[in-house]
């Protein structure tokens, strides 16, 4: 996923904003950057890049974006000031997302009170029996690890190994492992990968005191290949679609770090980025051993919703289904099962959810419909107003992040 979103911000340069808003619970403050998390009116103050005087401004609400003619919330004349400041008054506003369009070349997105945002659960009937079913067939095959020492990446503090063991229809997932080599007990850092995203290794020096495991499902990470595509595979069905393996991998590393003899499974949290998002969500949901997770820009959450925002990846879907004779609706239905917004209410662990305003690939709809499901009342999320995707390049996170984990890895 990570080649298709790094030009998040190639047409609109803003300044003014703050560069994070932590958020626990509710806050009255009407205004904080470009997220707005009081009643209203709502009156945007902001720097953009653009030239002085009077410019046509639009409003337009985030889930209409896809449609041939998106809907305008608010339209009018603003002015830029000689030192490129901008003030507008949008009145009240839906809870929700929208994109600022300035001069129709300047374009960027505001939030309002996203806890508010609403995006039903609607897993189907047989929801958590399919679920059942699949990880009991997963169960039925032994979980046999070959391990593979990778020593230009290990030392006398610790060891990094390759592993690779079955899972769900006898499939290959495993991933990157770098366990102390003293003895002891230490706590386990769970790292689910991107869609596509390359590999990495750990360094024997990056964190001597516990063990860091990066996971690969099935066809990604050491098992790649020259693959690039995963998310219309097999979408002829719930039983052949790719993330039924893919999820039922997401679990199954879990159960490898169980095994482990130094790993304390009372010191076990997860983190992950865009499919890694996803995937750390559904570790705590399908594992109640995970003691607090941090997913980061998540993906697979709404679908249907997702269509409506951006194209990619939903409608790659939509076109495979088309040349397969199968309708939106059917696959739409199909998708539920594999909505993380429907396995949201099983986590009750902590959260820490990061999202960036800007994202064009994981819009932040998505990620407050899983959010907003959340079977927890301990949550909290970080926005980073001028980040798109790329939520890995943002240091703020990594801090906010380590920080929230440290006390569930004592």
């Amino acid at each position: 996923m990570k080649r298709m979103i790094l030009a998040v911000l190639s047409i609109v340069l803003l300044v003014g904003c703050q560069s994070k808003l932590t958020v626990t619970g509710r806050s009255s403050a009407p205004e904080l950057g470009w997220l707005f998390l009081g009643e209203g009116p709502y009156v945007l103050t902001t720097h953009v890049d653009a030239a002085p005087g009077q410019a046509t401004c639009q409003l337009v609400r985030d889930l209409s974006l896809m449609a041939d003619k998106p809907e305008i919330v608010w339209g009018g004349l603003v002015t830029i000031s000689a030192d490129s400041i901008m003030t507008v008054d949008f009145g009240k506003l839906d809870p929700g997302f929208y994109q600022v369009r300035v001069r129709d070349s300047v374009r960027w997105n505001i939030g309002v009170r996203p806890d508010d945002v609403k995006s039903p659960v609607d897993a189907p009937e047989d929801f958590d029996t399919f679920w059942a079913t699949t990880l009991a067939q997963m169960e039925q095959i032994p979980l046999e690890v070959s391990w593979t020492e990778v020593p230009e990446f290990s030392n006398e503090v610790r060891t990094c190994y390759e592993v690779r063991y079955p899972s769900y229809g006898g499939a290959m997932a495993g991933g990157i492992i770098s366990i102390p080599t003293a003895p002891g007990k230490y706590p386990v850092c769970i790292s689910y990968m991107g869609y596509g995203a390359p590999t990495f290794y750990f360094g024997p020096w990056d964190n001597p005191e516990r063990i860091d495991f990066l996971v690969s499902v099935r066809d990604q990470g050491i098992f790649k290949g020259d693959q690039d595509r995963w998310i219309d595979r097999g979408i002829g069905s719930k039983e052949t679609f790719y993330y039924r393996g893919a999820f039922a991998d997401v679990k199954r590393a879990v159960d490898f770090v169980a095994t482990l003899d130094k790993a304390d499974m009372d010191r076990i949290v997860a983190v992950g980025e865009s499919q890694g998002g996803a995937f750390t969500y559904l570790s705590a949901a399908l594992d109640s051993r995970i003691k607090a997770i941090a997913p980061a820009v998540p993906f697979l959450g709404d679908y249907a919703d997702y269509a409506k925002i951006v194209w990619w990846p939903v409608h790659e879907v939509f076109d495979e289904a088309k040349t397969q004779g199968i309708s939106r609706e059917q696959i739409l239905d199909m998708l539920r099962y594999f909505d993380i917004k429907n396995f949201a209410p099983r986590i009750t662990c902590p959260v820490y959810m990061s999202f960036g305003l800007q994202d064009p690939t994981c819009p932040p709809h998505t990620n407050f419909a899983i959010y907003n499901n959340l079977g927890t009342s301990n949550k909290r999320y970080l926005c980073v107003p001028t980040c798109g995707h790329a939520m890995w390049q943002e240091k703020v996170w990594d801090a906010e992040r380590a920080a929230f984990l440290e006390p569930y890895m004592k």
